[in-house]
C-alpha cells in the first residue's frame, strides 16, 4: 500500500502533467510520444523541469541516471531513458528505463544493459535544441544514412542493434567516427541457403493442423506461402480443398493468388534480412481473403553462430528465434492488426473486424452437452407398393389419427431444437438456415417449441441459456483484456446473446470487467474449483488445487476459462498439453504433458509450463531423466466416460488401489520407486493388468 506521502505526489504529478507538457516545444516526436534530452527539458519553463523532478523523485532516480525523458501525449506517462552513451556513440543502446504510469500511480523499471539486442535511439540531433554545439555532426550523419534509404523501414525495424546492423549490413553501409562509408560486400555475410530449412512431411504440418481443427479450411481456398517441398499442399488437394502452394526456391513459377487462407508456416524465421522478413509477411497478408496463419520457431529451440537478429547453422541456414511475445508484436507492427495467439509460435490474423470476432467467440464457446430423453429415430425403412385390393381394404378402415406437429416434421424441429441448445435462445430468422421452412410447417418459433415432447424442455434451455451466458461473459472479459479495436465490431450472433443473456452493451461490458477482476480473488475461484470439482469436469486436490483434462476446458466454470484465457496471453496452450491445474492461492496456470496419456495407464509427466498471471513470468520445470519423471496415478478420474478405454482405465485404478499400489492420487512417484515397491508387495504391472507374482 502507497504511503499518504507516495499518494500525495502521484496526485501532485497528475495535477501538474497536462500543463507542463503542453509547453513542450522541440523534441523528436515518434506517435504519440515526445522524446527530449534533458538538457532540453532544462531549456523550457520551469513546469517541465519541475515535473521530471517529481517523476525521478517518485521513481527513486538520482540526478545524472537518466539522459532522455519521454513525455505521453494522449496517455499520461513519463519514461525516463538511461543511454551512458549518448554523445559518444552514433546510435546509443538504452541501458534503464523507469516508466511512470501516472494514473495507475506505478513505476516499471526494465534493465537492458545485459541484453544482446537493446533498444538503439536515431536521429538524436532532434532531442537537442537548435543551439546545441553537437547537433550539426548529428544531422550530417543523418542526411548521410537518408541518401541511402537507412530510414526508408519502419521504427521497428531499425529499433534495435541487431536489426540496425542487418539494415546498414543489406545496404552495404557502415558507420565509422561519425561518416557514412559503403563497403562493396560485407567480409561477414555467409551465403545463407534458405531452402535447406525446407522439411520432408509425413503428415499436415501444425500450422495446417491448426487451420483444420478450427474448421478454418472448410469451403475455403488455400494459399501455402513458401510451401517448401508441398507436402501441405498435396495433402489437402487430397483431401478435395481446393489448395496451391508457391516457394522461391521448390515452387516459384506457381502464381500467388489470393485465397480465403494464407499459410505462411516458418517462413519469417528463416530469413535473415529484416526488410525481406517484413516483404514476406505484407505479401502473404495482401493475398489474404479470410485469415493469415503465421508460425514460427520459438527461441531456445536451436543454436549456432551470431547474425543479424538470429544465428547461422552447420548447414548453412538461417533461425531467427521469436519469443511469443516478440512474435505476436512484430505481426502488429507490420501489419497494424492485432493477431490471435492459438499456439506457441502460432497467430491468426484475420482480414476483418467481424470475422476475428467470430472466431474468439467461437474459441469460447461451450461444448453442448448430451441432452436427455431425446430420442433420435433411425430413417423409416421404405414401404412396399400395394396392390389394388389393398388400397380398397385399407380404405375402408378408419383412418388414423392425424399425426401430431412433432411426428410429421421431426427431423425439421430436432435440428431447430439442437440450434435452440447450442445458442441457449431461440435463433433469430438469418441463425436458422431452415427457419422459413420450420414456419411453413408449425406457423411460428412458439409453436415449435410447444410442440417439442419434452416435459423438461424449459430446464434445459434454461441451463444452455446459463453455458452461452457464461460463453459471452468469458468471451467480453477475455477481449477487455487483449483491449482490441475491434471490440465494437462485434459479430450479430454475439449482438444478440448480449441482448437476451446480458441486457445491454454496457452492462455486459460491466459484467465481464466484474468476472475478469474477480480472477485475481483466490476466494472466486475456489467458489469455480468446487462447482467444476462437484460437475465431475476435474479434481480438487487438499491443498485446493484443480486439474482437468484438455478436453474438459471448455467446459469449465466461467473464471477457471477466463484464467487460463489470461494465461494464454503470456504463454498459448501447448498442443500437447493433457492435464491444466489452476492454482488459485498463487495465481498460477500450469500445463502438463505426458508421455503416451491416451495409451498409457499410468503416463508419466515428461513437460510442465507453469504461468505465474501476478508475477507476469512464465517458467518451465526442469526436465528430470526419464527414470525419475513422476507418474500421474487415477487418470481415470481426470478423464469422461467417451475417453478411450475408460472403463478399463477405471478398473485399473480400482485394482491398484485393491491390492495397495495406489501410493498417491495425482503425481506420485517415480517408475524406479514404483517398481522397487511393486516388488516389496509382490506385485507386477502388465500394461493394464495387475498380477501378483509367483
Amino acid at each position: 500500500m502507497k504511503s499518504l506521502a507516495d499518494a500525495a505526489s502521484w496526485t501532485a504529478l497528475r495535477e501538474a502533467y497536462t500543463a507542463a507538457v503542453a509547453l513542450i516545444g522541440g523534441g523528436k516526436r515518434v506517435a504519440d510520444h515526445s522524446y527530449l534530452h534533458v538538457s532540453l527539458v532544462q531549456e523550457h519553463d520551469g513546469a517541465l523541469e519541475q515535473l521530471v523532478a517529481q517523476a525521478a523523485a517518485l521513481a527513486t532516480v538520482t540526478d545524472g541516471a537518466f539522459d532522455v525523458v519521454r513525455f505521453g501525449r494522449r496517455t499520461p506517462e513519463i519514461a525516463l531513458l538511461a543511454y551512458p552513451r549518448f554523445f559518444d556513440e552514433p546510435f546509443p543502446a538504452l541501458a534503464c528505463s523507469w516508466r511512470l504510469d501516472i494514473l495507475k500511480g506505478e513505476v516499471i523499471r526494465t534493465d537492458f544493459a545485459d541484453r544482446n539486442n537493446p533498444p538503439i535511439l536515431h536521429r538524436k540531433e532532434l532531442l537537442l535544441s537548435d543551439e546545441h554545439p553537437r547537433r550539426p555532426e548529428f544531422e550530417a550523419l543523418t542526411r548521410g544514412l537518408e541518401d541511402y534509404g537507412a530510414f526508408d523501414r519502419p521504427s521497428w525495424l531499425i529499433g534495435t542493434r541487431a536489426a540496425w546492423a542487418a539494415v546498414l549490413d543489406d545496404l552495404g553501409l557502415r558507420v565509422d567516427d561519425g561518416h557514412v562509408l559503403v563497403t562493396e560486400q560485407p567480409p561477414s555475410s555467409p551465403q545463407i541457403q534458405r531452402h535447406r530449412t525446407a522439411i520432408a512431411r509425413s503428415k499436415l504440418s501444425a500450422p495446417m493442423q491448426a487451420l483444420a481443427r478450427w474448421g478454418l479450411l472448410k469451403n475455403a481456398t488455400v494459399l501455402d506461402y513458401g510451401c517448401g517441398r508441398g507436402d501441405d499442399v498435396r495433402a489437402l488437394v487430397q483431401a478435395g480443398i481446393p489448395a496451391i502452394g508457391w516457394d522461391p526456391h521448390f515452387a516459384p513459377d506457381v502464381p500467388r493468388e489470393p485465397a480465403d487462407v494464407v499459410n505462411l508456416g516458418f517462413v519469417l524465421n528463416v530469413i535473415e534480412n529484416p526488410a525481406a522478413r517484413c516483404r514476406a509477411l505484407e505479401g502473404a497478408y495482401s493475398l489474404v481473403g479470410h485469415v493469415l496463419s503465421v508460425a514460427v520457431m520459438l527461441e531456445g529451440k536451436g543454436t549456432g553462430r551470431a547474425h543479424g537478429d538470429g544465428v547461422v547453422t552447420k548447414r548453412q541456414t538461417f533461425q531467427k528465434y521469436f519469443s511469443q511475445a516478440e512474435i505476436s508484436r512484430y505481426v502488429a507492427d507490420v501489419l497494424g492488426r492485432e493477431p490471435v495467439p492459438v499456439a506457441p509460435g502460432l497467430l491468426f490474423v484475420f482480414r476483418t473486424d467481424e470475422a476475428e470476432q467470430s472466431f474468439l467467440a467461437c474459441k469460447q464457446r461451450s461444448a453442448v452437452l448430451d441432452r436427455d430423453g431425446l430420442d433420435l429415430a433411425f430413417p423409416a425403412a421404405p414401404r412396399p407398393a400395394r396392390s389394388a385390393s389393398e388400397r380398397k381394404r385399407r380404405a375402408a378402415e378408419p383412418r388414423p389419427p392425424k399425426p401430431s406437429a412433432y411426428e410429421a416434421n421431426r427431423d425439421l424441429l430436432e435440428a431447430w431444437w439442437s440450434a435452440c441448445l447450442e445458442m441457449g435462445r431461440v435463433p433469430d430468422p438469418d441463425e436458422f438456415d431452415d427457419y422459413d421452412t420450420l414456419i411453413d410447417a408449425v406457423g411460428s418459433a412458439k409453436r415449435a417449441f410447444a410442440a417439442l415432447p419434452y416435459p423438461n424442455r424449459d430446464t434445459q434451455l434454461a441451463e444452455a441459456a446459463d453455458r452461452r451466458r457464461g460463453d459471452v461473459t468469458v468471451y467480453l472479459a477475455l477481449n477487455l483484456f487483449e483491449r482490441r479495436r475491434s471490440m465494437t465490431a462485434l459479430p450479430p450472433t454475439v449482438q444478440r446473446d448480449i441482448k437476451a443473456f446480458l441486457g445491454s452493451h454496457k452492462a455486459a461490458l460491466e459484467h465481464a470487467k466484474a468476472a475478469l477482476f474477480a480472477v485475481g480473488a483466490s476466494e472466486r475461484l475456489t467458489e469455480a474449483v468446487d462447482s467444476g470439482a462437484a460437475a465431475g469436469l476435474g479434481v480438487k486436490a487438499a491443498d485446493g488445487d484443480y486439474t482437468f483434462h484438455i478436453d474438459n476446458l471448455s467446459r469449465q466454470p466461467p473464471p477457471i476459462r477466463i484464467m487460463v484465457g489470461c494465461a494464454e496471453r503470456l504463454e498459448p496452450i501447448p498442443e500437447d498439453c493433457d492435464l491444466i491445474k489452476i492454482h488459485p492461492a498463487e495465481g498460477r496456470v500450469s500445463f502438463l504433458m505426458f508421455d503416451d496419456f491416451l495409451n498409457k495407464p499410468l503416463p508419466t509427466l515428461r513437460r510442465r509450463l507453469s504461468v505465474n498471471l501476478r508475477k507476469l513470468r512464465v517458467q518451465e520445470g526442469e526436465p528430470d531423466p526419464p527414470e525419475h519423471r513422476r507418474l500421474l496415478f487415477g487418470k481415470s478420474r481426470f478423464v469422461n466416460q467417451g475417453f478411450p478405454r475408460y472403463d478399463t482405465q477405471a478398473r485399473f485404478d480400482e485394482r491398484i488401489k485393491a491390492v495397495g499400489a495406489y501410493f498417491t492420487e495425482g503425481l506420485g512417484v517415480s517408475q524406479v520407486t514404483l517398481t522397487s515397491r511393486l516388488i516389496t508387495a509382490g506385485i507386477t504391472l502388465n500394461g493394464y493388468k495387475v498380477l501378483r507374482l509367483k
